[in-house]
């Protein structure tokens, strides 16, 4: 059952740009800059995310109930007895990798549990919007130690069951295979012409030395295609040895 929509999303993610945007303006009053610490801005402004959630999803649902504290869903649809997850994240690192995590207990003990990531840039300006359903401890890592708790997400296994609300997901996988799947064709369909294009020329040929010239570049030509189709078709079975890569496409809304 489909009970959050890209339209429902975006309509979400604009009023949070606009809390945003005030607590930033208030920050700056006060001489700071909320955006200095992106981890402390999220905590503020996660509050909000299941907020502005409920207040929409009570436009489509009866009964909806919002509460963040311990033990307790931080969205529950009381009309279809669903409860609802939400994360917020502007990714960590200097290269901002999202490792997706949640609360390894809470999942064990909850069996089950449907999965809000909204996904934002530093300046709050790009979104990618990620709903997982069913998620249980197998879609995730056990926690390391020190992790206080937090597991981080298998994304091979878990992204099967992700709908993209907002932005787009990109599996670096498949776009590789992909890339060097064509290139070995492209270069199978040169091949083929070069080769028949020479035999043509041997065929139609009455001078003997040419025709000896015209066996040998075969020779090589096929020895320089095979080459570098043999290559690429390494490349393709070496992803396909890997695990699945993704990174996440930020749209505004």
């Amino acid at each position: 059952m489909q009970y959050l929509t890209p339209q429902l999303t975006k309509e979400v993610i604009s009023r949070l740009k606009i809390f945003e945007n005030d607590l930033c303006n208030v920050f700056q009053r006060y001489g700071y800059d909320l955006r200095d610490n992106l981890g402390r801005r999220n905590q503020l402004v996660s509050q909000a995310q299941e907020k502005e959630f409920a207040r929409s999803l009570r436009n489509i649902y009866k009964e909806v109930i919002e509460d963040g504290s311990p033990g307790k869903p931080d969205i529950y649809i009381v009309d279809i007895d669903k409860e609802l997850e939400c994360k917020l994240s502007s990714g960590s690192g200097k290269s901002k990798t999202f490792s997706l995590q949640t609360d390894w207990v809470t999942l064990e003990n909850k069996k089950e549990l449907d999965y809000l990531y909204l996904l934002t840039t530093p300046d709050f300006e790009g979104f990618c919007a990620l709903l997982f359903r069913g998620l249980t401890t197998d879609d995730f890592y056990p926690p390391a130690s020190g992790s206080r708790g937090k597991a981080r997400m298998n994304k091979s296994v878990a992204m099967k069951k992700c709908e993209v609300l907002h932005g787009r997901v990109i599996n670096k996988k498949s776009l590789m295979i992909q890339k060097w799947g064509i290139r070995k064709g492209m270069t199978e369909i040169e091949k083929n012409k070069k080769i028949e294009d020479l035999q043509k020329e041997l065929h139609e040929s009455d001078n003997t030395s040419r025709k000896e010239k015209i066996v040998e570049m075969i020779i090589s030509e096929s020895r320089r295609y095979n080459k570098k189709i043999d290559k690429f078709h390494q490349n393709v079975l070496s992803w396909l040895t890997k695990d699945d890569e993704f990174s996440f496409e930020f749209h505004k809304v």
